[in-house]
């Protein structure tokens, strides 16, 4: 068994220091492990000869225009050969379906690219012809098997080739570009490019893919477009060859170019919400709705039906009051914003054998496949035919649907055929009266691509053997080749805005620290500065952020309310209360800033001032739990026990907790009642469910209250505390 061989970190740690000897030196080495390997020491052989003769000719000082060409290409030439050795030092023994396929396709060595192309060209056109004949269903059936399996076949080869021969990106090329090709199969040429080229760095992968987004398929082009990002952004480390940068500087010249890398990266953005929305509906939409269930059924004597709950406003109001009704609000305005809204429906609906194969996660949905025209059942096909033009759905949710129809009964499925027709009719309706029908159909294409690659990523059965770009931010405003695409400023806020809309805060706050770089001071920019490190955890960064921002705008409450809630948060009870009282001058009948200046004033030790707030709150709005607490602990810091015995009364007779106990259990042992501030003490250990580590820390934490009652030396509250803990194991449950 081999050794697996990875140097990428050494290479490239020697390719930063200008050591080129070392650098394939150390190839040769991690070479030699692999035993006789001739084709990579006369590579390495011909990049030193190379080396040598590019540095003898600048020792001698002569000039060579060629030379900064020629010096990029041996460092991407020993990149490559540290792939090729990870790549050939996997390949004998590697358990992944990437190294099983491969070793595979070794073994048909006489299938190469360009004749698996051609057959596949031959056999289609049968397919073609057939389709013409009288019997054209049974001679269908009969090459549509064959072009399916060479579809597999083709996709797997251009995954696993590395690298790409001049000849094997030419068969390719050719086959994007053959009109006559069906467009199913060069999306899937176009996602096998991709896929190999996560595997091992290619740059003729790389031409590919940009020469594919200059077709005038938009499903091709689109793709190639969110392919070629994806690999941009996870391997932004790879630098291009000159040859490479000239043909992406032509690609950036297409008009279209600045305003697809936009829509894309705001599809890859919307990706990132998939895993919260998933866990929204199954922890808290799912289980709410689960739990109303038998109301609603009871309210409307029938099962639930989503559609008709607006039809009983008592079924509204039990949503409205269960806050069901407001967290299906925010999915569905999730799902008007291009949230993935599907992924946990579809989820479940994954573990066909048909998606065994990695190639069918990324077919496009065709309803001549033989999963749909194979079936032999009429409702299928039809319901093929409807799915296949349904915006809605991308394509492996659509297989999943025509795969699930097998079980489910004629009735359901003519049902669920009319209500697909019904919907992708509205949605097609809604399509055409967008004014730029164009650009709004290549960001569906994108955003059905994306939702196709983060379900292999998420849910393939192998998944852990990949990759995930997903994982990472696909931030491409970071990506050094795309800098001039999000150069300005209107570009940048249109993106941070993005960000900071879907709660992406580090990203948001690298667009909008950029962003203030190069426009004039904003107090609104500030402010968002502000609330991204607040919301990140960096309060002390947020606080002077929003002190930039009162500076230019010292009226702004939502400032205000911010600096105080940090200042707070940093346990700065002076600045709280400073910022604070300023807002209760602008808003005096705001009972939480009333409250907030309360209790900050209290932690201060201004507990009179304090009183008087938590006074004006109760008068305002009725006595609470959350006042009579403070009011309990400001009227025994002032000494008033009586009032503070008063005030602790009426939080008992509702439902205490242990810190009312505890601080009942003060009031009378500052009475002098020391037995029955024993029994207080152990009720508060019962109701904090006998946590008596607990109990003892937050007794020590008040402890101050007794410093100037001699009776109540250390000695003795010791065994105040010994005897509640023992006193209330006899209390049991009765709390």
């Amino acid at each position: 068994m081999n050794h697996h061989i990875d140097i990428y970190k050494d290479i490239e740690r020697l390719l930063s220091q200008r050591r080129i000897n070392d650098a394939l030196d150390l190839v040769d080495n991690a070479a030699a492990t692999l035993g006789p390997v001739d084709s990579l020491r006369s590579a390495t052989d011909r990049l030193r000869e190379s080396y040598a003769f590019m540095t003898q000719y600048a020792l001698r000082g002569m000039p060579d225009p060629s030379r900064p060409e020629l010096y990029a290409g041996i460092l991407s030439d020993i990149r490559a050969l540290a792939d090729e050795l990870h790549r050939r030092s996997r390949m004998a023994d590697a358990p992944t379906l990437y190294f099983n396929t491969l070793r595979y396709a070794r073994m048909n060595r006489g299938s190469g690219i360009a004749s698996l192309l051609g057959e596949y060209r031959r056999i289609n056109q049968r397919l073609q012809m057939a389709m013409l004949t009288e019997d054209s269903e049974k001679a269908g059936r009969e090459f549509t098997s064959r072009t399916e399996d060479l579809e597999k076949q083709i996709f797997n080869l251009i995954w696993t080739i590395y690298p790409l021969s001049v000849d094997e990106a030419a068969a390719v090329g050719d086959a994007l570009a053959d009109i006559s090709l069906p467009s199913h199969l060069k999306q899937l040429c176009i996602a096998a490019i991709f896929m190999g080229q996560l595997e091992y760095y290619d740059e003729r992968r790389l031409r590919l893919l940009m020469d594919a987004y200059a077709s005038d398929d938009a499903e091709i082009s689109v793709r190639a477009l969110c392919s070629l990002l994806i690999a941009m952004s996870v391997r932004r480390d790879r630098p291009f060859s000159p040859s490479l940068m000239r043909r992406f500087e032509s690609l950036c010249e297409d008009p279209r170019w600045t305003t697809d890398v936009k829509m894309a990266l705001l599809q890859f953005i919307r990706s990132r919400d998939t895993e919260r929305i998933g866990r929204k509906l199954t922890e808290e939409v799912i289980p709410e709705m689960m739990k109303l269930q038998p109301e609603l059924e009871k309210l409307g004597r029938m099962p639930v039906d989503p559609e008709s709950l607006e039809e009983n406003p008592e079924w509204a109001e039990l949503l409205d009051k269960s806050g069901v009704a407001g967290k299906l609000k925010e999915l569905q305005q999730l799902q008007e914003d291009g949230g993935d809204v599907m992924m946990v429906t579809f989820s479940k609906l994954k573990t066909f054998p048909f998606f065994n194969d990695i190639s069918n996660w990324f077919l496009p949905f065709h309803s001549s496949h033989s999963s749909v025209s194979g079936s032999g059942d009429d409702s299928v096909k039809m319901l093929g035919e409807i799915i296949e033009n349904a915006p809605i759905f991308c394509n492996s949710d659509k297989y999943s649907i025509v795969l699930s129809l097998s079980q489910v009964p004629a009735a359901q499925k003519e049902m669920m055929a009319s209500q697909l027709k019904a919907h992708s009719d509205q949605m097609a309706a809604m399509s055409f009266g967008d004014m730029n029908l164009s650009q709004k159909g290549r960001e569906r294409i994108a955003g059905r691509y994306v939702q196709d690659l983060y379900r292999f990523f998420r849910l393939f059965r192998r998944k852990g053997e990949f990759s995930d770009p997903f994982a990472t931010t696909l931030n491409l405003v970071t990506v050094p080749l795309l800098a001039d695409v999000f150069r300005d400023s209107d570009t940048l806020m249109l993106v941070g805005e993005f960000y900071f809309k879907h709660k992406h805060f580090s990203d948001a706050f690298e667009i909008f620290e950029r962003l203030s770089e190069q426009t004039p001071p904003s107090a609104q920019l500030f402010q968002k500065l502000g609330y991204c490190m607040q919301m990140l955890g960096a309060v002390d960064e947020a606080v002077k952020y929003y002190e930039q921002s009162e500076l230019l705008n010292s009226e702004s409450r939502w400032t205000l309310k911010r600096l105080a809630i940090c200042y707070r948060n940093m346990r700065d009870w002076d600045k709280a209360v400073e910022y604070y009282s300023r807002l209760a001058a602008v808003e005096p009948d705001d009972l939480s800033v009333a409250f907030n200046l309360g209790c900050c004033l209290f932690e201060s030790g201004k507990t009179e001032e304090a009183a008087g707030f938590f006074h004006k709150v109760e008068f305002m709005q009725g006595e609470s739990d959350r006042t009579s607490r403070y009011l309990v602990r400001c009227a025994i810091a002032e000494g008033n026990l009586d009032k503070a015995r008063r005030y602790s009364a009426a939080v008992l007779s509702r439902q205490p907790n242990s810190a009312d106990y505890l601080y009942a259990g003060h009031i009378e042992l500052l009475s002098g009642n020391l037995d029955g501030g024993v029994g207080r003490y152990a009720e508060s250990v019962a109701a904090s469910n006998f946590d008596k580590a607990a109990f003892v820390r937050d007794f020590k934490a008040d402890s101050k209250l007794f410093k100037d009652i001699p009776e109540l030396d250390r000695l003795t509250l010791g065994l105040i505390v010994d005897e509640a803990i023992r006193r209330s194991s006899s209390l049991g449950g009765s709390l």
